[in-house]
């Protein structure tokens, strides 16, 4: 069983989180209205930037930890132009650190606000976690897709499959083969529909 991630890092979330954020920052990831964006998702990125532990040195891995917590905290799908603006905010807001200016942690959730991938490794790190469900297994990538769409229950069937594949399309040629055999699928799927 995977563990609570709050429960694994609650020590680095108290040392430079406001502790009332804390747990503001737990329900949201904890709605009830999310279905794929919400603490499975957390976990799958937390457990992708784990496997860089002894790439990167301590303050690195901290704050790429953080923006784990922070990237998808603020997530309305009738709103997405603005999320990561807000989940950054949020993080500003929340941030207690004195002893040092984690900058990087907003760099990292700005990053995926963007469908090219990044260049300096340390977002590269963070925007393939985040991305990673693009190379998973067909099964698992349609149960993705079919919690995505869940997320938006009071967007038309017609322009959530629309808006759907165009932001597919925008994925082409990032993910190598196997990305790109999930996309053609889904989009496949999401047309026969």
């Amino acid at each position: 069983m995977v563990k609570n991630p709050f429960e694994k890092y609650h020590y680095l979330l108290e040392k430079y989180i406001d502790p009332r954020a804390i747990p503001v920052l737990y329900a949201y990831w904890s709605s009830p209205s999310r279905y794929y964006h919400n603490i499975d998702h957390l976990n799958d990125i937390i457990a992708y930037i784990e496997k860089f532990r002894h790439r990167v040195n301590r303050d690195e891995f901290d704050q790429l930890i953080l923006a784990a917590f922070f990237h998808d905290a603020i997530y309305d799908p009738m709103d997405p132009k603005n999320n990561e603006d807000k989940s950054k905010k949020f993080f500003r807001d929340s941030y207690i650190g004195k002893d040092k200016k984690f900058t990087l942690v907003e760099d990292l959730i700005e990053c995926t606000k963007y469908r090219k991938r990044p260049r300096p490794f340390l977002l590269q790190i963070f925007w393939d976690g985040d991305n990673a469900g693009f190379r998973k297994d067909w099964m698992t990538f349609l149960r993705n897709e079919k919690k995505i769409k869940k997320e938006y229950p009071k967007v038309d069937e017609n322009k959530y499959r629309e808006g759907r594949i165009k932001f597919l399309n925008q994925n082409w040629g990032l993910f190598g083969p196997k990305g790109d055999t999930n996309i053609r699928k889904l989009i496949d799927y999401l047309e026969d529909k």
